[in-house]
């Protein structure tokens, strides 16, 4: 099995698989394995589930052992009973006996108080099906509030070059400070924050010879010591991905991308209560 401390650098995710055509996209999957991509985050309220089922047969292609299965807990949890019920449906649907990482979605997804929530998903791990917690798309109180009753080792969170909502607001320090693996969706904004040229990746990509994303990615993963889940099928575009890894800045040059800020995305104001008064976090990276 593999510890979290063996999980490779760059996740795979998998919003907007073509699960109606998965054999377009297997090849990547199948490429993203061999190449050492080992943790895989899975999701079921991506299209009612299909997207997770249209994965068996490259989960059950793979060895088990060699493979890390995140899932997510997923609104609505009206009472205890639907949690294990979610899981299960995991479990059934990919032939598992266990999943490596569960993790509530969103503390939006549960209407239990967000500690019995997580007293139900540590029982899951206590009876084997089940071998970490994580949380996604929470505050750092509510972080802190888990954490402290129950370790936590999976947060999942937006964090890219734009968004640095999470590192503003000491979420990615306490996760440093109590060993709780970041995992960042939205690393690259789907292309959007190369799209928009900013200075200072235009000069380190020319100064390095690298693409403005394996510029970002190598400084998220090197400097940052964030884990970034990337869905990519497309072998040529993995394969850059990948090569953000082989390379390494100098620290003025970290240094550059650590202070720069947008003031576009820091002037939005987060929603972190489903109150309608702001943008829920997991949509901030959707802005512009």
């Amino acid at each position: 099995m593999i510890n979290k401390n063996e999980i490779f650098p760059i996740g795979i995710g998998t919003w907007k698989i073509d699960y109606e055509n998965i054999g377009n996209d297997m090849e990547g999957l199948i490429h993203s394995y061999k190449e050492g991509q080992n943790y895989l985050s899975l999701y079921m309220l991506y299209n009612n589930g299909e997207v997770v089922r249209s994965l068996k047969d490259y989960v059950n292609k793979l060895d088990r052992e060699k493979i890390f299965i995140n899932v997510n807990i997923e609104p609505t949890i009206e009472k205890v009973e639907d949690i294990e019920k979610q899981l299960n449906e995991y479990l059934e649907i990919l032939n598992l006996e266990y999943v490596d990482n569960i993790q509530l979605h969103t503390p939006k997804a549960t209407k239990l108080e967000l500690l019995d929530t997580y007293k139900e998903m540590k029982r899951l791990v206590n009876i084997g099906k089940v071998r970490y917690l994580g949380i996604s798309n929470c505050n750092l109180e509510q972080l802190k509030e888990i954490n402290e009753k129950i370790k936590l080792d999976f947060f999942e969170g937006v964090y890219n070059l734009e968004c640095k909502t999470n590192e503003h607001i000491g979420i990615l320090d306490y996760c440093k400070e109590n060993d709780i693996t970041f995992i960042a969706y939205q690393a690259l904004r789907r292309n959007r924050t190369a799209e928009r040229k900013y200075p200072v990746l235009l000069e380190l990509a020319e100064k390095y010879k690298k693409t403005q994303n394996q510029i970002i990615l190598n400084w998220i993963i090197k400097e940052k010591g964030i884990k970034p889940l990337i869905k990519c099928t497309n072998v040529e575009r993995i394969n850059e991905n990948l090569s953000s890894l082989d390379f390494e800045m100098e620290k003025k040059d970290y240094e550059k991308l650590n202070s720069f800020e947008s003031e576009e995305f820091n002037n939005i104001k987060i929603d972190w209560y489903g109150t309608g008064d702001g943008v829920t976090i997991d949509q901030l990276p959707n802005q512009f």
